[in-house]
């Protein structure tokens, strides 16, 4: 995915994995700014990313990301950015990483319940970008995302604008959560990364994530698979003077009875 930026906001709002939500109020988090500069949130459930992995791609440009609220396992963030040059290139993923709950085989879920409300203010016309969400698959259990441990990535694309798109090509549709997904299958790296797109934007999603991991959907599955960490995050293209802001949650993962 592929992003040039000129100044724009994003906001998002996480609820974590966790079946028994935990009350806690947190103050603002750190201004985070450095390339791949991370913060642990809500006692390490999650981790704040910056990730500007192809800054040298622009001409100029910054980018900073920040917790906001922490309210037990509700995460609020933003990140601001302004980027020029490097047309059609990936500058930046910030991104609200999932820490808990992971490493399971997914035979042992039996839900993933999210609700996510998102909304950009202030979009140019010439914004390129989407909102989405990667849940990463492997044979190995506890390793990490996008790594060449990686077997499947899969990703839910709430939002595409300006000609943004997956990588693959489109492959089928998937019925879930009463949307008709366009089903496309790709690779990136090493790993096979399949993408269900919204066939329009949906601003507010309340679904199960789980049957997007269904092993029917994918080419040939292992017989057993792990979830890893997996983010919420959003790919700006290009854009100038926009901003966005983005609410998830609840995320409750929960294990199938023994």
């Amino acid at each position: 995915m592929f992003f040039k930026v000129s100044s724009a906001l994003l906001a998002i709002t996480a609820v974590s994995v966790l079946a028994s939500p935990v009350q806690e109020l947190e103050k603002r988090g750190a201004v985070l700014t450095a390339q791949f500069a991370t913060e642990s949130e809500a006692s390490g459930r999650f981790i704040l990313e910056n990730n500007l992995w192809n800054q040298a791609a622009a001409t100029s440009g910054s980018q900073s990301s920040q917790v906001t609220t922490t309210n037990g396992n509700t995460i609020t963030w933003h990140t601001t950015y302004n980027w020029v040059g490097g047309q059609g290139q990936v500058k930046s993923y910030a991104n609200l990483d999932l820490r808990t709950g992971l490493g399971k085989p997914v035979s042992s879920i039996s839900s993933i319940p999210v609700t996510w409300d998102w909304s950009y203010s202030g979009a140019s016309s010439g914004l390129i970008a989407d909102v989405s969400y990667d849940l990463w698959l492997s044979t190995v259990a506890n390793s990490g995302g996008a790594s060449s441990t990686s077997t499947f990535e899969i990703m839910v694309w709430l939002s595409t604008r300006g000609g943004a798109g997956p990588a693959g090509s489109q492959i089928g549709t998937a019925n879930i959560g009463g949307v008709t997904w366009k089903l496309f299958q790709g690779t990136v790296a090493t790993w096979t990364v399949f993408s269900f797109v919204a066939p329009s934007e949906i601003t507010n999603f309340n679904a199960d994530l789980l049957p997007f991991l269904n092993p029917n959907q994918l080419a040939n599955p292992p017989s057993r698979l792990f979830l890893q960490p997996s983010s919420l995050k959003a790919t700006v293209y290009q854009a100038r003077n926009s901003s966005s802001r983005l609410k998830v949650g609840p995320n409750l993962l929960k294990e199938a009875p023994h």
